[in-house]
């Protein structure tokens, strides 16, 4: 919470400043970070914030704050493709990020890692991009190369579905289900601040969730309310998890 609120100081400076007619362009921003700087920006209407992440339906996104209009090109951003040897390894994302922080990147410079039926792309700040080129080798046990990709990739959005029963549509009681943790966890997790509902930060762990309702926890991911059903013999509720993988 205090990391956010110095976050959120800063922003302000930055908003400020661009009254004076300066430009600020950030690094990726995280859920978190994105919704207060929206909240924080509605507060000044001669300011304009721009985003954008470098893929289609990007999460994570860089911002630029500034009185004027920008290009696509303001915000430099480079997305890569890893070229590697399908037939032999396996590249998951998490062993793309690994392979990242390991060259000593902090995770703000990179964005969003993209898996899809054409192949396997990560953006970047373009800032970095040159050392990364020159010095990402492999990933995981895998020796690869890196392609600049010009073309925007869609981020495709994926879901894996469970049915479970509830007690009820507590955001605390959903938590526990769709992250397969306990219940006094997930309430540690919403009272800590790491919960939003709808890129909506939420503090109480009795929330109702609705249907089409996304959930996301800060480090665990995110999972939706796709169906709910009827009760079951013992007067818990049917529902289907989508959580995003």
């Amino acid at each position: 919470m205090e990391e956010l609120e110095l976050f959120k100081k800063r922003m302000n400076s930055l908003l400020n400043k661009a009254l004076d007619g300066g430009v600020s362009v950030l690094n990726f921003l995280d859920e978190a970070k994105l919704v207060i700087l929206k909240n924080e920006s509605k507060k000044f209407k001669d300011i304009n914030v721009f985003y954008y992440g470098g893929f289609k339906n990007a999460d994570s996104l860089r911002a630029i704050i500034s009185p004027y209009d920008i290009e696509k090109e303001d915000f430099k951003i480079i997305v890569f493709k890893i070229i590697y040897n399908e037939k032999y390894y396996n590249i998951n994302h998490r062993s793309v990020l690994g392979s990242l922080m390991a060259l000593g990147i902090k995770r703000e410079f990179i964005g969003d890692i993209v898996l899809n039926d054409t192949g396997i792309y990560f953006a970047c700040a373009k800032e970095i991009s040159d050392f990364i080129y020159n010095n990402l080798k492999k990933v995981g046990s895998a020796s690869i190369t890196l392609k600049y990709i010009n073309e925007e990739i869609e981020n495709v959005i994926k879901y894996k579905e469970k049915i479970d029963f509830l007690s009820s549509l507590r955001l605390d009681c959903f938590i526990s289900s769709a992250f397969d943790l306990s219940r006094s966890k997930a309430n540690e997790l919403i009272v800590s601040g790491l919960v939003y509902i709808n890129h909506v930060l939420i503090l109480n762990p009795s929330e109702t969730i609705k249907l089409e309702d996304e959930i996301s926890v800060r480090g665990k991911g995110r999972c939706k309310l796709a169906k709910i059903g009827g009760l079951s013999k013992s007067n818990r509720i049917a529902v289907t998890l989508a959580k995003r993988i």
